[in-house]
């Protein structure tokens, strides 16, 4: 299924959700688009366009990388032939060379490792935000494993809710809790196999059970 489908149906769900939270344009609204970005949240193990569209390019991050690179080794040379040799160019060309270096290997899936990394890094400066560092986490978790594993389980969902929890905590929004657990169950259910649209399943029972449902 599509990402546009699961945030359709995860949207909706969202909807209905929070209007049995409390029936007021305001709260359904909200809902229905917590819903439908929660149904995207499970397809962030894989290089499509969940993960895709909260990352940059890699193209674009390869040749920042190679610029910085590039530009501190010229600044480097530049100052060795101006001012003479010091301790300070063997440090600054090894982090030049390194820039350079890792722009080679870097790919679209270490890139949401990196955007994991840096939402954490947001929760520590946001007062120590409990519920943007655990969602930094899910994400750097989500870029190591394989497509409609973890995050298309049970443990996925609880670990999902678990974040709901703490942001609606920090947020204060009553409906962000129920209306973000009815996008993700929105997802897993519409990839179950059990619909003739699937070709596969997903393993909701995992680790424990990886029988595809």
């Amino acid at each position: 299924m599509k990402g546009s489908s699961h945030a359709a149906i995860g949207a909706a769900a969202g909807a209905i959700a929070g209007y049995q939270m409390q029936p007021d344009l305001y709260t359904i609204v909200v809902s229905s688009l917590i819903g439908g970005v929660s149904a995207l949240v499970p397809d962030l193990d894989t290089n499509g366009l969940a993960s895709n569209r909260i990352t940059l390019s890699k193209k674009f991050a390869q040749w920042l990388m190679q610029s910085v690179g590039i530009g501190t080794l010229v600044a480097i040379a530049y100052q060795f032939f101006t001012t003479g040799f010091s301790p300070s160019i063997i440090l600054y060309a090894g982090i030049g060379l390194l820039f350079f270096i890792i722009s080679h290997f870097i790919t679209q899936r270490r890139m949401l490792t990196l955007t994991g990394v840096m939402v954490m890094w947001l929760g520590i400066v946001m007062h120590q935000s409990i519920g943007i560092l655990l969602a930094g986490s899910y994400i750097v978790i989500a870029s190591f494993l394989p497509h409609r594993s973890y995050t298309h389980s049970l443990l996925g969902l609880a670990f999902y809710a678990f974040i709901l929890h703490h942001l609606q905590q920090e947020w204060a929004f009553e409906g962000l809790l129920v209306a973000g657990i009815a996008g993700y169950t929105s997802h897993l259910i519409a990839d179950m196999k059990l619909l003739p649209i699937n070709r596969r399943g997903v393993k909701l029972l995992a680790p424990l059970w990886n029988k595809e449902l």
